[in-house]
């Protein structure tokens, strides 16, 4: 399986300016204008937190877009220090868990390379952040772990859970080697969510238009998700088996959209078809 302020104003995808509640414009430190329309319970963002947010945005009175409908769920973002006077990194660390708010930016403050193919000087982009929550390395392991034993029962699966994480479930024992760090695997899979929706497959045509062929890679050389390399050194030759594989090891909070979403379980029923072997290591250079 193989930044955000330029997200947030380059794309025409965001949009929708949401009606104030009536609590008053506000300014950040570094002038930027703001509405909060509601206020949350949660902590203050700060600098390296990661929140999750529904980004609406409009200009002047023209709606864009939504980030909802383009992604399919909410947007991570990792709050930074900012780097200019108008940078949004600025005002969402004014934020709650909970919050939404509206910041309003000035045409002529967004750096001529980040602005949209639209707008005239005096124009105003109204952004607005519905912060749904903050990541929690904990509370999504907890969350993970609960759903991936629910899903293992329900299907009946035998698992064994490897060093680094990763649900294996044998359903038919190969009986060759399994492969080591740059051997190259040959492989079919079917990739869906726990829900059930498939998002790929080597063996579907309607997904994969053209020949289908097996997919081939190097383990252990970081070239598709690591519970994929992981996963598969278990396996031995010929094996079919499912992968669970927990976000961390996959997509993480980034996710993949449209298709995978933000901190998502990944589900492969795999097949490895051939191992083929990888050139030796060089000989260690002699000591004088």
């Amino acid at each position: 399986m193989k930044k955000h302020n330029q997200f947030l104003v380059a794309t025409a995808a965001l949009g929708m300016f949401m009606a104030s509640c009536g609590t008053g414009v506000k300014k950040t430190p570094g002038g930027i204008e703001y509405t909060v329309h509601k206020t949350g319970s949660g902590p203050q963002l700060k600098e390296g937190d990661t929140a999750f947010v529904d980004v609406y945005q409009r200009l002047n009175d023209s709606l864009i877009g939504e980030s909802r409908k383009v992604l399919g769920a909410a947007f991570p973002i990792v709050v930074s220090k900012p780097q200019g006077r108008y940078d949004l990194m600025e005002g969402i660390a004014q934020l709650h868990e909970g919050d939404s708010a509206t910041f309003i930016v000035p045409w002529d403050s967004i750096p001529a390379q980040q602005r949209p193919p639209f707008g005239k000087k005096g124009d105003k982009l109204k952004i607005t952040f519905v912060v749904e929550n903050k990541y929690s390395a904990a509370a999504q392991k907890a969350k993970e772990d609960k759903d991936i034993q629910a899903y293992l029962d329900k299907n009946k699966l035998k698992a064994t859970k490897n060093a680094e994480g990763v649900y294996v479930a044998v359903t038919e024992e190969g009986t060759g080697a399994t492969p080591n760090t740059g051997d190259t695997v040959v492989v079919h899979y079917t990739g869906k969510l726990l829900n059930g929706k498939v998002f790929d497959s080597s063996t579907d045509s309607t997904m994969r238009p053209g020949p289908l062929t097996p997919l081939r890679f190097p383990i252990g050389q970081g070239m598709v998700i690591k519970g994929w390399d992981v996963g598969f050194s278990s396996l031995k030759k010929g094996s079919k088996a499912v992968l669970v594989i927990p976000s961390p090891l996959a997509y993480g909070f980034q996710g993949s959209p449209p298709v995978i979403p933000a901190n998502s379980t990944l589900v492969f029923d795999v097949q490895l078809l051939d191992i083929v072997p990888g050139k030796p290591a060089p000989a260690p250079a002699p000591t004088k």
